[in-house]
């Protein structure tokens, strides 16, 4: 089904990565990110190990710190948070919601909670 105000571009089978109902400009840095996601999932990675739990903003942070000495893609100041709520996903990181400092999302690796 298409949407009239997505240009006949955006397939049926496009990205996961946007929805439906956004724009097209959402659907084109969508397809651009395959390009640095799997980089960042890394990072997000060695920057919980290095760091420990952590938030969002922490995550976004530390990442641009680090990010010219590690090479890691430039990308999106928000990027490391998205990807690390992915990594969520894939049960190699996990939320923990009982953090003695209150913040409701504090990233850390699974088994390591």
């Amino acid at each position: 089904m298409s949407n009239p105000s997505i240009p006949g571009i955006v397939l049926e089978n496009d990205t996961p990565r946007a929805r439906r109902t956004d724009p097209l400009s959402s659907h084109v840095a969508a397809d651009r990110s395959t390009t640095t996601r799997g980089r960042v999932h890394e990072a997000v990675i060695v920057l919980i190990r290095r760091f420990g739990p952590m938030n969002g903003h922490e995550l976004n942070s530390h990442y641009q710190g680090l990010r010219v000495l590690f090479g890691w893609p430039v990308v999106a100041a928000d990027s490391p948070r998205k990807r690390a709520a992915e990594l969520v996903g894939s049960r190699l990181v996990v939320v923990n919601p009982d953090d003695p400092r209150g913040t409701p999302h504090i990233y850390a690796l699974a088994g390591e909670a």
